[in-house]
């Protein structure tokens, strides 16, 4: 029955208009305090300050709801389960009429009357409790928050701001209270938590990751949980370029590859952004290719009719399906193109083997560096034989950069595998674009080989495939230039350009 409460914030909205309440009221920061930004993540019922100590220069991520009295909450507290009991059984299919007339009910059968302005303020509760995951929902609402995670009991939850990078929170979780909720939070993903199983990895009901522990045996300072935020409007090519990621020639080149079935991998550390990147890249699959994604937990996002998101499961009883099981299904289901969010076990060997037998793969991997890849890849558990590795055509390694407290993700060095030198048995790797820290740009450095392989497939001159490049350029700039970067008019202009590329430039052109 869950579903993500922002659905049924704009209802209540309605009908805080409708009753012209005031459900928000000012907070004001102490003396040592100061706002440096304020916004709406639930419009005009949840926002936020960014506040800075003047003494530490400490920035906090300050949360603002609905304030109700001691005495609200307490009545709060009484009717809480009554409610919860009645949306639970009840049948109707709009859960937002079901929890206005479950509240209504419990209201009238304990003969209380309340204020409208309590009312809504109730209401606003019920909605983020009961139809999204509770007290973490509104920062689910922040787009500019990446991640969420609470430590433990007593201590701040946190989050990584795109802006201001990781704040502490003023939301904070005794033991009771954080005990509940991360069961609370494993049973609306679905999953089994307790003493016996204690971690769990899931998907919340909007799609964003999380991974919780329970109790204080596997964490000392008690149950945590951190939530890695699905994006609902994903990163397009056009985002990578805007945010210097990649640049416009570089995109144009993987377009080139993604289009003419060439494999590659984005790899880099923790939270180097390798998976938005090869979200953004995976925009360039052909509209009516076929393809199969398989992941621990859901994390790539396709606008892509002919597509198959598969997912491991790891049940209580012990009956388990993982990636290897998926991707050995995978390739009998005869796709295009294989995307495997992130290698990191026996699957890896059957991800190679599909390269080396004309599937295009697509995966990302933690790794710094191609030396680190390849020794990883060739060492236990993976066991990839290097005459496997040498089918993956391209490398990304992604970076998160800091400058002044600044964070930016850049793909820092762009590698191809040629093949293995016959003689050596070593790996020949061709690097062709580097990323300047210093003057945060990128270079050329050699000459792509692997246009040479797709200039002889395609029946292409080296020249042709130059000009197509400088055209894929072109039409990425255009797009940049007419402020074109929503996933679906993306993908919808891409496919275009498949269909009829002079259609898409003259649609661009006559843009505003």
């Amino acid at each position: 029955m869950f579903v993500t409460a922002r659905h049924y914030y704009s209802l209540l909205e309605e009908l805080r208009k409708e009753l012209d309440i005031l459900a928000v009221e000012e907070v004001l920061p102490g003396d040592e305090e100061e706002i440096l930004e304020e916004y709406w993540i639930v419009e005009n019922f949840a926002k936020v300050q960014i506040r800075m100590n003047s003494r530490n220069l400490r920035k906090r991520y300050f949360l603002i709801e609905p304030q109700i009295s001691r005495e609200e909450a307490k009545l709060l507290h009484v009717i809480y389960e009554d409610v919860r009991r009645k949306l639970i059984y009840s049948d109707e299919e709009n859960l937002f009429d079901s929890l206005i007339k479950a509240l209504k009910k419990v209201l009238s059968d304990y003969s209380i009357k309340v204020e409208d302005e309590l009312y809504v303020k109730m209401l606003y509760y019920f909605v983020r409790d009961f139809l999204g995951v509770g007290a973490v929902e509104p920062i689910l609402n922040d787009e500019n928050v990446e991640d969420i995670s609470c430590d433990g009991y007593d201590i701040p939850v946190f989050v990584y701001h795109r802006k201001y990078g990781n704040m502490p929170t003023n939301l904070t979780f005794s033991k009771e209270e954080l005990d509940s909720y991360v069961l609370s939070l494993a049973q609306k993903a679905n999953k089994h938590l307790s003493y016996a199983n204690p971690i769990v990895d899931a998907t919340l009901p909007d799609g964003s990751r999380i991974q919780i522990t329970y109790g204080s045996e596997i964490s000392t300072r008690g149950s945590t949980f951190t939530i890695r935020k699905f994006r609902s409007d994903p990163f397009t090519p056009i985002d990578l370029i805007n945010l210097g990621t990649l640049s416009s020639k570089i995109t144009a080149y993987f377009w080139l590859l993604v289009e003419n079935k060439r494999s590659f991998m984005v790899i880099g550390e923790t939270a180097s952004g390798k998976t938005t990147t090869l979200n953004a890249l995976l925009m360039f699959i052909p509209p009516d290719s076929k393809v199969v994604s398989i992941e621990d937990t859901r994390e790539i996002q396709l606008y892509h009719d002919n597509w198959i998101p598969e997912v491991t499961r790891i049940s209580v009883e012990g009956t388990e399906i993982d990636m290897y099981d998926l991707l050995k299904a995978a390739l009998r289901q005869r796709p295009d193109y294989i995307v495997v969010g992130e290698v990191r076990g026996r699957e890896a060997q059957t991800l190679f083997q599909a390269m080396a037998t004309g599937h295009a793969s697509y995966a990302t991997f933690h790794a710094g560096d191609v030396n680190q890849l390849i020794y990883r890849l060739e060492e236990d558990p993976l066991n990839v034989p290097r005459v496997l590795i040498q089918f993956l055509d391209a490398v990304i390694v992604q970076s998160l950069w800091v400058k002044r407290n600044e964070k930016k993700r850049r793909a820092k060095e762009i590698f191809e595998i040629i093949g293995l030198d016959p003689t050596t048995k070593e790996l020949i790797i061709n690097p062709i674009y580097r990323w300047e820290p210093s003057l945060d740009r990128f270079t050329e450095i050699s000459v792509p080989k692997t246009l040479e392989k797709i200039a002889e497939s395609s029946g292409l001159t080296m020249g042709e495939i130059f000009e197509e490049i400088e055209e894929r350029k072109t039409f990425l700039e255009m797009m940049r230039e007419k402020g074109i970067r929503y996933y679906k008019d993306v993908s919808r202009l891409i496919a275009l350009y498949y269909s009829n590329p002079e259609v898409a430039f003259e649609e661009l052109r006559g843009s505003t």
